[in-house]
């Protein structure tokens, strides 16, 4: 019997480098795509194959044991025929896997569980267009399984022995259990570098197993949060009740006009990004209409959305909620009872209005504002002729712009919250007049003067959605600003996350999104670099209205946020989490921590990232983030965030500032506060250093770094090594030798570096434009 079963399963076994030569196909072909978004196949390609042939040593067991079947079949070339199916599948199960990363952007793990098979429908047909690469190399896997199955019947080929399945199982057993899911080089630092990295199959299957066994959210530590969090409620029913204290930051920026309270009206730009909009933006900025309104705003530079997918932006910015298991709107008509900006202003007398071109039943985004009240809600099913679908997801964003400037100038008056949420920067980037769009990428670099790089040619189609709906929302403020209450209004400009299919330099860079406050009512512009979230917007804007027009709020809140930190220089007083995807939550933000996927790291201007190997602060994140998860888990478990009883509306009760409630990266303790360009002849920046700690700062170099608008450094200038006493500030002078740089705009970083690795020893201030 042992002897039989051990022919059985040294038949796949024979077969099983036919698989691995097809798989290589595959491997090849994401080694092609991936190369075009960036990632360095002359160091990656070989940890890439690495990890398909360790996945298919850890499911080998899977492959031997679902084979045995086949040994009933008497006929060698049947036997091998019915294998060759099998793999057939798999092999076109795994393209399909590929497929969905090439257009979503993301791998597809336990997603499937979050989604209903419309919405993953949804998603990969609003970008399906299957890859001429992948159609060819699924055509060459297929073609090279079947020619070696078969010659693996031959008598000339090499037959496993007895013993060698046995061995083989035994093996795989092992390697599942004892070996990790996969290995990354320290080399690969993007996501796009780790997404490639990883087999497709084997993530989708790992990630499920862990979904049903409720085990991908797990932390292991025993550390404590030092730092009282707005989930450090002390009844465990309700862990994110609090009382009310969020400071009115906004309130001495903008000017009080007698009569009714200002009007409110929200942008929510799909996929818009800091790194391709704003000032020193890493790929260029191509909103320039964006650009020319921030700088009339009070804009955030260093500012996160709370999701890397659309699923929780409006419970984020109107509720500042927690996620629950799959964000809170999946829960749908059992989303727990809660107050959020919307209910709050209603129940004061404001209208609610929403514009979408796209489908609101997607993500429940329709069920949700049903639930704050909103009393008008146009979406894909409102547009007529003359408008036309320019895509799966709906109507262009010039027409949606149409739509809302027409019936808002309808509207009647009185207060109001109005929201649009756009949908042309989202695969498959179409939109009318796409080709003269196309056209204006190359003007646009050009007007730039920036050369184009292979991440803007081969993502023209991007850019030039980028374009448009910049344009299209230029179409909006200037009818905008025809209307009666437009001198009553303040705009808020943000993007639900930043677009996947572009090459991200880091992990945070998919929640960089900028953040833009307009109005009429502002006293000033003014850029903000102390970094705040989308979580912060809705305490932030009540607490304004409340502290200036007399309204009132909630006693106790359910915030996440704190309020908007509108201090010019770069800090964080805030804990963030970040929310991947909607099954995916690994990223952790607090103070200039920032922990992903279980690596710390600390933040700098410009949302720069430098590891940080400091084993009491990754604890103390770590601790954090599990208090955060527990009491996320509660919530979304509850039928209600807070005691339906307790809810009181009463008038501003505020704290005088914005107290944190992060903790501090000891490798932040050290950083530059202020940079500036001193007055008179010569070009000498002045930057200040400051220790925060209670200790001594390590020795530094202070470092001055000047760099083109493609990041290419262009020359470097030091000061003295020194180190500084707990609580001392020094301002220290550096003067670049400007000799070998042509005139022009360039951008400046200072930093304390080590003084023998050159490597950042706390928070620097990168990426400031000069002209030099």
């Amino acid at each position: 019997m042992a002897e039989r079963l051990g022919r059985a399963l040294a038949f796949p076994l024979q077969a099983l480098p036919a698989l691995v030569a097809a798989w290589f196909c595959l491997r090849v072909a994401e080694a092609i795509h991936a190369s075009g978004a960036g990632v360095a196949q002359s160091s990656l390609f070989g940890a890439g194959l690495g990890n398909d042939l360790l996945s298919l040593l850890r499911f080998a067991c899977v492959f031997l044991l679902g084979a045995l079947p086949l040994a009933l079949v008497p006929s060698p070339r049947w036997r091998s025929a019915a294998l060759g199916l099998l793999w057939s599948v798999l092999l076109l199960a795994h393209a399909a896997l590929l497929q969905y990363h090439w257009v979503a952007g993301v791998p597809l793990g336990a997603d499937l569980f979050a989604y209903s098979a419309s919405e993953v429908g949804a998603t990969v047909a609003g970008g399906w267009a299957l890859s001429p690469l992948l159609g060819v190399a699924v055509m060459a896997a297929l073609a090279c399984l079947w020619t070696l199955l078969a010659l693996s019947v031959r008598d000339w080929w090499p037959r496993p022995g007895v013993r060698a399945g046995y061995l083989v199982l035994a093996a795989s057993l092992l390697a599942y259990v004892l070996l990790p899911q996969r290995f990354a080089p320290p080399v690969a630092r993007t996501d796009a570098d780790l997404d490639y990295l990883v087999n497709k199959t084997a993530l989708f299957v790992d990630s499920n197993l862990a979904h049903l066994h409720g085990t991908g959210a797990a932390l292991e530590t025993n550390a404590h949060a030092k730092a009282q969090t707005p989930w450090s409620g002390q009844d465990p029913r309700y862990p994110f009740v609090h009382a009310e204290r969020t400071p009115d930051t906004l309130g001495p920026l903008l000017h009080t006009r007698p009569g009714a309270p200002p009007k409110l009206v929200f942008v929510i730009v799909e996929g818009l990004g800091r790194s391709f909009s704003g000032p020193g933006a890493r790929l260029g900025s191509f909103t320039p209409f964006l650009d020319e309104l921030a700088g009339r705003s009070l804009y955030f530079d260093n500012f996160l959305s709370g999701q890397g997918r659309t699923f929780g932006v409006l419970t984020t910015v109107f509720g500042s909620l927690p996620f629950g298991e799959n964000g809170l709107a999946a829960l749908g008509d059992k989303l727990p009872r809660h107050d959020s900006l919307l209910s709050v202003l209603k129940a004061q007398g404001y209208r609610l209005r929403f514009y979408s071109g796209s489908n609101l039943e997607f993500d429940n985004e329709g069920t949700f504002l049903r639930h704050q009240g909103v009393d008008t809600i146009v979406s894909e099913r409102d547009f007529g002729p003359p408008y036309r679908r320019s895509s799966d997801w709906g109507y262009a964003d010039r027409d949606l712009m149409e739509v809302a400037s027409e019936r808002e100038a309808k509207a009647p008056a009185g207060p109001a919250v109005t929201i649009i949420q756009t949908t042309s920067m989202h695969s498959p980037f179409t939109f009318p007049g796409k080709e003269a769009w196309l056209r204006r990428v190359d003007e646009h670099l050009a007007q730039l003067k920036m050369a184009a790089t292979p991440v803007h040619q081969d993502n023209r189609d991007i850019f030039a959605s980028i374009l448009y709906t910049d344009d299209a929302l230029r179409l909006f403020f200037e009818r905008a600003a025809k209307l009666p209450d437009f001198d009553n209004t303040i705009f808020i400009v943000t993007g639900d996350h930043r677009l996947p299919e572009l090459p991200m330099d880091t992990r945070i860079e998919r929640y960089h999104v900028p953040l833009i406050v307009y109005s009429p009512l502002l006293k000033a512009p003014l850029s903000v670099k102390a970094i705040s979230s989308q979580f912060d917007i809705a305490p932030a804007l009540l607490a304004y209205l409340a502290n200036n027009h007399g309204l009132k709020s909630p006693q106790e809140v359910t915030w996440i946020g704190t309020g908007l930190d509108t201090e010019p220089g770069f800090r964080n007083l805030h804990v963030i989490p970040l929310k991947q995807t909607k099954t995916e939550m690994s990223d952790f933000v607090s103070g200039t921590a920032y922990l992903a996927q279980g690596r710390l790291y600390t933040i700098g201007d410009g949302m720069q990232l430098d590891r940080n190997s400091d084993a009491g602060t990754l604890a103390r994140a770590q601790a954090q983030f599990r208090d955060f998860l527990e009491a996320n888990g509660s919530a979304g478990r509850s039928t209600e965030l807070r005691p339906q009883a307790d809810v009181r509306l009463a008038g501003y009760g505020g704290e005088r500032i914005l107290r944190g409630t992060a903790l501090a990266a000891s490798a932040g303790d050290l950083g530059v506060t202020n940079l500036r360009r001193a007055a008179g002849a010569g070009v000498v920046f002045e930057a200040t250093f400051t220790n925060h700690g209670a200790d001594a700062s390590p020795a530094f170099v202070p470092l001055l770094v000047i760099t083109d608008e493609r990041g290419l450094e262009l020359l470097e200038t030091a000061a003295p090594v020194r180190s500084l006493a707990p609580g001392e500030t020094a301002t220290i002078a550096l003067q670049p030798d400007l000799r070998k740089v042509a005139p022009g705009s360039y951008f400046v970083s200072v930093l304390p570096s080590h003084p023998d690795t050159g490597r950042p020893l706390g928070v620097g201030q990168y990426h400031v434009e000069t002209r030099l």
